[in-house]
């Protein structure tokens, strides 16, 4: 058996730390590189944008008198009337506000349209099939899905919702600026073993998101979600006061362990949405949130977005 000083294993310690630090400088300069040439807005808003108080004055800069949305008793919505002026307030206040509801037409279609379109395996273009071939691909590649996504653009009702008077007027008031839509998710969450690294990869861990210097995201499930079908939870009134250091890192922040969030942010600010079949929520994307892994059901949650201004394909830069 070897044995090892104290200085060796100080030596070896101090010399992998150095390795994987320069790996990781070197990756970071690289993917910085490729999006200051390639998407040079996005870039510099998510560099900016994670410091508050520089959000706020970027956000204040689009304030503009452009066109107002209201919903009028003649605008025909496809949500339960609701009081505009509280609904943004509570988003201001807490970063969230629940009590949206979708008319169960809107939901029926959307379910129609998952159960006769084709959805993408843990979001893999390469993988796609009807739903009612799951179990047999799953068979097939030996590995259970995490997550099963719809191209929505191909989705009517969905497109619909998307120029929703109700959504507009919330999302108008709330970005102060005429809102933009950014995009869409229509997405099956499975019971599923999983690793710390696929949770991260499916959003479920807490992390925030800079989608934009201000955005807002609409969250509606399309079938019951209780406490074992994997709810949607979010640490209340994050989306104001962090700590520099989780400012500093940004998105970066999704690496940082639950708990260590929680115990930094407080159990008492937990919320986790639970509703029947198109209970809906709204929420400032700044304020950390996660998709729970479903436990024993099945959730089905439809988002759509808005922002200030459209960046192209988000996704792709994580930085």
């Amino acid at each position: 058996m070897v044995s090892l000083s104290y200085q060796q294993i100080k030596n070896v310690s101090e010399r992998i730390f150095s390795e994987q630090f320069l790996s990781q400088l070197s990756k970071y300069l690289t993917s910085s590189y490729y999006y200051i040439r390639h998407n040079p807005k996005l870039f510099i808003m998510r560099k900016i944008s994670r410091i508050e108080l520089l959000r706020d004055l970027m956000s204040s800069l689009y304030q503009i008198t452009g066109k107002s949305y209201t919903v009028r008793a003649a605008d025909c919505s496809n949500l339960q009337p609701v009081d505009i002026d509280a609904v943004v307030t509570a988003i201001h206040k807490n970063g969230y506000c629940s009590g949206l509801e979708l008319s169960s037409d809107l939901v029926r279609e959307i379910l129609d349209y998952t159960e006769t379109s084709p959805c993408l395996g843990d979001r893999d273009p390469n993988l796609q099939f009807c739903l009612a071939d799951k179990p047999a691909v799953e068979a097939k590649i030996g590995k259970q899905f995490m997550v099963c996504s719809y191209p929505t653009q191909d989705c009517a009702a969905v497109k619909q919702l998307i120029h929703d008077p109700t959504l507009l007027a919330i999302a108008a008031k709330f970005l102060g600026a005429k809102p933009i839509y950014i995009g869409s998710e229509l997405l099956w969450s499975f019971p599923a073993p999983s690793t710390l690294k696929e949770q991260t990869n499916q959003a479920q861990v807490f992390h925030y998101d800079l989608d934009d210097y201000r955005s807002i995201k609409f969250f509606f499930y399309i079938n019951a979600v209780d406490i074992s079908g994997g709810p949607h939870v979010c640490i209340a009134g994050t989306h104001r006061h962090k700590t520099l250091l989780h400012q500093l890192l940004g998105q970066r922040c999704a690496a940082i362990p639950d708990q260590k969030l929680i115990d930094q942010y407080g159990t008492e600010n937990i919320v986790t949405f639970c509703g029947k079949a198109g209970f809906g929520f709204a929420e400032d994307p700044c304020c950390f949130h996660k998709a729970s892994p479903p436990a024993e059901n099945v959730r089905l949650l439809l988002q759509v977005q808005y922002a200030i201004n459209h960046y192209g394909n988000i996704r792709e830069f994580n930085g």
